[in-house]
């Protein structure tokens, strides 16, 4: 039976009091509704209508809550049954961007149904492809999506019109706007930082209206159609072009990717000794994913994904009891039948779009870094994330090129996303070419040659792209084994060290000949007083079994055998 962390008041099976229940399902709520600012993002491109602004809400409220009660329900083998609400996601928006260019809203609707179901096949070989996606791959194409928003967030907050000039009133809103958000989530302490962008928006929408950027009028005419009607919604035409499905599958496996993440948080945040990541849950959560994705499209509106957000309000508050994500999607569905709040919301300021869009980019970027940096490196790995960075700046850099390419290629080349991405999975896959996952060391029984079994373990965990906290555990643990063979004479003229390395696994076995470490046999105790003849047996096992997940000693072809293995 899992047991609930210390920090964690509600936890996910708990039920809370009602009150609670209701306080925090509305926040999650509320919070939820600030990110419907990306569909109507893709919708200012093609210049949309009021009506169909407010029908974007609609069908992006719709869609969030199908989103939100399938992943927190868990259920059927749907759903990872975590409190994982469902946001519009920026992921989307390159693509989106390039959709609504080339054939409108049509066109991104279809595409993003076509998406959709690739998540939900995707949720289905999840735990087989690991190896193909590894950290940095993801990393790259989180940070190119970052890199390819910036340019459409910084035309909005400068008011850039077809003349290049600037908008000064355009220029006070997003400023006011980014400096609320950037204030609220670095300096004050407490729950309201995960707010700063709710509140950064609604002051911006208000300086919007003081300056004229907002028509008040259109404000005044909120409850015309009175508050409480029926749903409003456009039946999308849906359109298909094959030049566009590299990009959106990309787009959705980038997606798929870093919900597994928020996923694998929230079993983090829910089990007190959690030890690896439950795929299996994990694909059930993707499979929620591509229905709600799919849903999106049909709907009429952008792709949606487990919010981060969400996770760390839910962490903060101590409550991660899915009842109340299950509150918070009815919440949202009851929203949709209010037509004053799609009224609202669909007129936010085009330069408050572009701060929320700028502070998305920031994290998106740092994200990225963050992710290829928890890796080692080698040559290969840094020349297969460089590359594939170059690449996507140089399509943004030189775009006169790219649209000289045959219309069904330059399609994905004019995507510093997608470019980006493809280049860095061709490179990992070709680079795994030559790549040995087991490697070996045979070192003398000297302490001078312990340094020859650190740099093995730097060059092969740079080559195998292996995490850096888990190569430099085995490293520890190898150095504190060997120092006691030696120091002990226990190893006789020779010991090899083997490591056999995956995308979930670190094996590493020290072979010699020579007598056993017995205290390796006993599992430690603290409690049994330490002799002086004991302690230099007895210390040095009660660290190695820290260092490592699991320890085994045997005998094999008449040499003793100590097995290592680290969780990856």
């Amino acid at each position: 039976m899992e047991q609930k962390p210390a920090g964690i008041i509600y936890g996910v099976n708990d039920i809370p009091p009602l009150r609670t229940t209701l306080l925090l399902a509305f926040q999650h709520a509320a919070l939820a509704l600030v990110f419907i600012v990306y569909p109507l993002m893709v919708l200012s491109e093609v210049s949309g209508t009021q009506a169909e602004a407010e029908a974007i809400v609609t069908a992006s409220i719709l869609a969030i809550a199908a989103g939100t009660f399938l992943q927190c329900l868990g259920r059927k083998g749907m759903g990872s049954g975590y409190l994982a609400v469902h946001i519009s996601t920026p992921a989307w928006l390159p693509v989106a961007f390039q959709a609504v260019t080339m054939g409108g809203m049509g066109l991104l609707f279809g595409m993003t149904v076509v998406a959709g179901i690739f998540m939900i096949i995707f949720s289905r070989f999840l735990r087989h492809l690991r190896k193909v996606f590894p950290a940095e791959v993801c990393g790259v194409a989180i940070l190119a999506l970052g890199i390819s928003m910036v340019g459409a967030a910084m035309t909005r907050m400068l008011g850039l019109g077809s003349d290049g000039q600037v908008d000064p009133n355009t220029v006070v809103v997003a400023a006011v706007t980014l400096t609320i958000i950037v204030a609220l989530s670095v300096w004050p302490k407490g729950h309201i930082r995960l707010y700063s962008v709710m509140i950064g928006i609604v002051c911006g929408y208000v300086t919007a209206l003081y300056l004229g950027v907002v028509d008040v009028a259109s404000i005044r005419n909120m409850f015309d159609g009175g508050f409480l009607a029926l749903p409003t919604l456009t039946v999308p035409e849906w359109k298909f072009e094959w030049v566009l499905l590299i990009p959106f599958l990309l787009v959705a496996l980038v997606s798929s990717l870093d919900s597994v993440a928020g996923i694998v948080t929230c079993q983090k945040i829910n089990q007190s000794e959690w030890v690896r990541p439950d795929m299996n849950n994990a694909g059930r959560g993707i499979l929620a994913d591509g229905v709600g994705v799919t849903l999106s499209g049909m709907l009429g509106t952008l792709g949606t994904g487990i919010s981060t957000s969400h996770i760390a309000l839910s962490s903060a508050t101590g409550a991660t009891a899915r009842r109340i994500g299950l509150l918070a999607a009815l919440m949202l569905l009851v929203l949709a039948f209010v037509p004053p709040i799609a009224k609202l919301l669909s007129q936010i300021p085009a330069p408050v779009m572009g701060v929320v869009l700028f502070y998305a980019s920031v994290f998106l970027i740092t994200s990225g870094i963050g992710l290829i940096t928890t890796r080692m490196m080698d040559n290969r790995r840094v020349f297969m994330v460089g590359s594939s960075i170059v690449a996507g700046l140089f399509v943004m850099q030189f775009p006169e090129l790219v649209a000289q390419l045959p219309s069904w290629l330059s399609s994905v080349a004019g995507s510093a996303f997608a470019v980006s991405s493809l280049c860095a999975i061709i490179l990992n896959l070709l680079f795994l070419i030559g790549t040995s996952q087991t490697a070996t060391i045979r070192i003398k029984s000297e302490l001078v040659n312990l340094q020859e079994v650190r740099i093995f373990f730097e060059q092969n965990g740079g080559s195998w792209g292996a995490r850096r906290q888990v190569i430099q555990r085995a490293e520890a643990a190898v150095n504190e084994l060997l120092e006691t063979l030696i120091l002990m004479e226990l190893a006789c003229e020779t010991i090899d060290v083997q490591a056999r390395f995956d995308e979930y696994n670190l094996d590493v076995t020290v072979s010699y000949a020579g007598m056993a470490l017995s205290a390796l046999d006993q599992q430690p105790s603290t409690e049994q007083p330490l002799d002086e003849d004991a302690m230099l047996m007895r210390l040095p096992a009660l660290l190695i079994r820290q260092y490592a997940d699991r320890v085994s000693v045997d005998r094999v072809n008449q040499r003793q055998r100590v097995s290592l293995h680290f969780e990856h």
